[in-house]
């Protein structure tokens, strides 16, 4: 892919221990409420400092095997498993630390943190964008006739229900970096999110391999038959 196609990594597990660290330093010297804060949004940093450790260690490497390619800089696929819920926690943080300035990351650091989600949702959109040509190879018929089943066919393949099970397969929806409620979501909340997951591993997989990744990585997305109408 295009060299000019890549991210400025912020270095995420550097700055949440860095955050992590003047958490526990200024503690002891706060209010009890804010002591209790405090101790919140450290149990919350080393959670996801905890899930990415696990992201980077297992998740990625077994999706690259499955995938037959490297995925390149194990922060990038950390970074897609963040969820829009992880901006509360950040957004919180910079609030206090810009009163009361006892934070060694700058507001700009903070922010980052606060929009990996957004980045995130970028990939994701890539990976869909991505997905949409890269599957013309697995479902292209010559027949002009049947020019009109196209769309129907990409649907088979990149439909949320059918991205689910790759998702299953890969063991994202459980590694994903959130902090939702825990209360029942719909199937088809769950669904959408893990279609967002498996979309952003194909965003990853485009930026670095382009759409000859993508197309070969399909394989892994065929419907279970019959399929073709």
């Amino acid at each position: 892919m295009h060299r000019w196609l890549t991210w400025n990594l912020p270095g995420i597990e550097g700055r949440l221990t860095t955050l992590r660290d003047d958490l526990v330093r200024e503690a002891p010297a706060l209010s009890m409420g804010d002591a209790a804060k405090f101790r919140r949004w450290v149990r919350d940093i080393e959670t996801v400092l905890t899930k990415t450790a696990v992201i980077s260690g297992t998740v990625q490497p077994e999706v690259e095997a499955d995938l037959g390619y490297s995925l390149g800089d194990r922060e990038q696929f950390v970074i897609a498993m963040f969820r829009p819920s992880t901006r509360n926690l950040f957004d919180e943080i910079a609030e206090h630390a810009r009163s009361k300035c006892w934070c060694t990351l700058t507001d700009a650091n903070l922010r980052e943190l606060a929009g990996l989600s957004e980045v995130a949702g970028a990939l994701a959109w890539i990976g869909d964008a991505a997905l949409k040509i890269g599957l013309l190879p697995a479902i292209w018929d010559p027949d002009i006739a049947k020019a009109g089943v196209l769309t129907r066919n990409r649907k088979a393949y990149d439909r949320n229900s059918n991205l689910a099970l790759l998702c299953d397969r890969w063991g994202l929806y459980e590694h994903r970096i959130h902090f939702d409620p825990d209360t029942p979501r719909s199937a088809r909340k769950i669904g959408h999110a893990k279609g967002t997951l498996v979309e952003s591993v194909f965003g990853i997989l485009f930026l670095k391999e382009g759409l000859k990744g993508v197309a070969s990585a399909t394989e892994l997305l065929k419907p279970p038959a019959p399929w073709r109408r």
